[in-house]
């Protein structure tokens, strides 16, 4: 294998390694919140439906 073979596959390792870094920083910190917020959302007190009646003895729900 040429020099300018070898050259050319390591900037490309390089540069995938580079993409992916970039990749975990833009990214990293959605991945880590996301849960977080979606447990808050989802938490019984905010996702429970709401009553359509009120049973005041006369009618059933």
């Amino acid at each position: 294998m040429g020099k300018n073979k070898e050259k050319a596959l390591v900037a490309e390792e390089h540069s995938h390694e580079n993409t992916r870094r970039n990749f975990i920083k833009k990214y990293g910190k959605l991945a880590a919140i996301t849960p977080v917020a979606v447990t808050t959302l989802m938490s019984p007190a905010t996702s429970a439906a709401p009553k359509s009646c009120r049973g005041n003895g006369s009618k059933s729900c």
